[in-house]
């Protein structure tokens, strides 16, 4: 009788499933036969979730199944935003005690009066010697409209206390901007991050009003962020109610987003600065400026992501991001990479004009740059990689600025007289001798080839310790950048600019 039976529900089951038309009815049948009559007990939720994780993570490289708590994480890092609440400063030890080595001019730290070199003696009533390295950082940070006391000493006057509510400190996209010369401005976006296009604006006017004419625009190493961030930073450098990127998938409608403002940048030369770590936003951008023949772009081929991620959620708190459309730059170029059997193979190779002067583009994948630098790569020797991950040389001129600031701002009145004056080789020979003392085997082939670039990076380092201005350190860096050193070179020489662009005035 059992015999018959379980023959019967084989049957059954065997019938049910054969008789099923679609794909779709064929896969819901197969997870209930597992999960209702496979020998053994199967952990329903976590099969399916595992399979759903298998499925999507086929399709493309960006379609992901979120648990419920990387989806948290991953909307978090959507927003663009990098923010915490303390007080806005940077610290280092030195002999036992603890010295201000950096004030954010937008912390309340600043606000409060607290500047670079001062010392601090105590915080919440602790003094410092009671404080071990990193307890100081966690007292300094904590939940926002919070009160940190800080007792604080300067030079040889009477210490003084003061009261500092922690803040959320927003780190600004807008990485450096500053003039090169009495024409040419420089802007360094690092993501699109909220509010990112406002902060351009604001960066944009000040280089306006100190006479700018041209613009050198550097997205390289931005990886994107906010789309409508990015539109509205294009919508600033193009003139008229030009088309800035489309969106086209096989299950929604073209979507197409404009320029609709009268931007502040909309003429005078302009050249953009690209590498493979230009991403998503940023390619956008870069494309809608190149495909409009409003300006050079300089560099290496962008990353190539071209995709546009929905998020489905489900109950339980995980979701499903999945690739619902891709970008195609105005011209028709598709921003996405060839990722492997997909529909945008055929397009790698293939030819596009520009929509003004119709010059020849090429589609890639990613965006191709007009004038190709290579990148400088041979300082990254495996000696100068160990300072870095070990930040020996971040706290070797720290430790300097702090012993010497004095003697350095009597010696070095302003920026321009330390950059031109400035000699950082004993800070190298303390480099060299601190980096042995923490196991960093040194190999005088190796730093023979690092030299150069990181007699550069101290000086940088150095400038923005000593002067408490972001901007030097990207000032000095980039005069020995040869990304910016070519886009000067092609800014300042009509004949190059013009025939990059193919105009004939």
């Amino acid at each position: 009788m059992r015999a018959i039976l379980f023959g019967i529900l084989l049957g059954v089951v065997y019938c049910d499933l054969k008789a099923q038309s679609t794909p779709e009815e064929k896969l819901m049948q197969t997870l209930y036969a597992i999960t209702h009559l496979y020998v053994d007990s199967v952990p329903k939720e976590a099969y399916i979730n595992h399979t759903i994780a298998e499925m999507v993570g086929k399709l493309d490289p960006f379609s992901e199944y979120l648990p419920p708590v990387e989806l948290k994480s991953n909307d978090q890092a959507l927003g663009g935003m990098a923010a915490f609440a303390g007080v806005g400063m940077e610290g280092t030890w030195k002999d036992g005690h603890f010295y201000v080595s950096f004030v954010e001019k937008t912390g309340s730290a600043w606000l409060q009066g607290i500047r670079a070199g001062d010392e601090v003696l105590s915080v919440d009533g602790k003094t410092v010697e009671q404080l071990q390295d990193g307890q100081i950082f966690r007292l300094l940070n904590g939940e926002e409209g919070s009160v940190v006391t800080l007792q604080i000493k300067r030079g040889k006057k009477t210490p003084f206390e003061r009261k500092i509510v922690r803040t959320y400190i927003l780190s600004s996209g807008v990485r450096s901007a500053y003039m090169i010369d009495s024409e040419t401005g420089y802007l360094s976006i690092s993501v699109f991050s909220k509010n990112v296009a406002e902060d351009f604006r604001k960066q944009l006017q000040n280089l306006l009003r100190r006479g700018m004419k041209k613009l050198i625009l550097d997205i390289r190493k931005n990886e994107g962020g906010l789309f409508d961030e990015a539109i509205a930073i294009a919508d600033e450098l193009l003139d008229g109610n030009k088309s800035v990127v489309y969106a086209d998938g096989i299950h929604m409608e073209r979507m197409t987003f404009q320029a609709s403002v009268k931007g502040l940048f909309e003429q005078g030369r302009l050249v953009v600065l690209v590498n493979g770590q230009t991403k998503s936003a940023a390619e956008i951008l870069a494309g809608a400026l190149q495909d409009w023949d409003r300006g050079v772009l300089v560099g290496g081929s962008t990353f190539g992501k071209g995709m546009i991620q929905d998020t489905f959620p489900f109950e339980d708190g995980s979701a499903l991001r999945l690739t619902v459309a891709r970008y195609f730059t105005p011209s028709g170029r598709s921003i996405q990479k060839p990722y492997g059997g997909g529909q945008l193979s055929a397009q790698s190779g293939k030819t596009y004009e520009s929509l003004r002067t119709h010059r020849v583009l090429r589609s890639e994948g990613g965006i191709v740059p007009d004038v190709f630098v290579s990148a400088d790569t041979v300082h990254f020797t495996r000696w100068y990689n160990m300072l870095v991950y070990s930040g020996v040389q971040k706290q070797v001129t720290r430790d300097y600025v702090v012993g010497c600031r004095l003697e350095l701002l009597k010696k070095y009145k302003t920026f321009e007289a330390f950059q031109k004056n400035f000699d950082g080789g004993a800070l190298l020979q303390e480099i060299c001798r601190v980096a042995e003392e923490a196991n960093i085997v040194f190999s005088e082939e190796e730093y023979e080839r690092s030299e150069n670039f990181l007699r550069v990076q101290v000086k940088a380092l150095v400038a923005r310790e000593l002067f408490n201005e972001n901007e030097y350190y990207y000032r000095i860096l980039n005069s020995a950048d040869p990304f910016v050193q070519k886009a000067c070179e092609i800014m300042n020489t009509s004949e190059e600019y013009r025939r990059i662009l193919k105009e004939n005035n």
